[in-house]
């Protein structure tokens, strides 16, 4: 059972993570992108997996909803496109090696980076709360919280690189801002 939840639907810069690995799930989770913003779930399943779910046993609040599986289909036509994906992987190209970058310039702050497409996070040596604080009161830079004090960057799959560099360069401030703030 593989969950594809958050890094499915083109995030790592194949349509379902997995991919890299080479592996096939028996059963798999998918959501919040397949809806484009539109609230929608999926379990999808092989024959031999789904041969358990007959009819009473397996249900949903929510399923089947035309609407919603007409946002996932046309969500799902417009993200498993070649150019789509390649712009996902030349984009977390760039910043991946910019992160890099910054992480030398500044090991007080940034401990790690890590991650597969645009499905990235930065191990902080701050709190990452704090540092979350901080980007978005000095670079209006919003960035999530994550596990293991990091700080996860998902920017939306048709990120240019033009905003690339900027997000970048609102990061490299407030690592700036970070180090004269904690470094000691």
């Amino acid at each position: 059972i593989f969950d594809e939840v958050q890094c499915g639907m083109g995030r790592t810069g194949k349509l379902w993570a997995h991919e890299w690995a080479g592996m096939s799930p028996d059963i798999m989770a998918v959501a919040k992108a397949l809806g484009g913003g539109f609230p929608i779930g999926a379990c999808l399943a092989t024959a031999e997996a789904a041969s358990g779910m007959t009819v009473g046993v397996h249900g949903s609040t929510f399923g089947g909803n035309p609407l919603a599986m007409a946002v996932g289909g046309k969500a799902l036509s417009l993200i498993n496109t070649p150019e789509l994906l390649n712009n996902v992987n030349e984009v977390a190209g760039y910043l991946k090696q910019q992160l890099a970058g910054l992480q030398s310039r500044f090991p007080e702050v940034i401990v790690d980076v890590r991650g597969k497409g645009l499905l990235i996070g930065v191990k902080l040596v701050p709190n990452n709360r704090e540092f979350m604080a901080l980007a978005r009161d000095t670079q209006q830079l919003l960035i999530a919280g994550g596990g293991d004090n990091c700080v996860r960057l998902l920017p939306p799959l048709n990120l240019t690189l033009d905003e690339a560099r900027e997000l970048i360069t609102r990061f490299e401030a407030a690592c700036e801002a970070a180090r004269e703030r904690w470094a000691a």
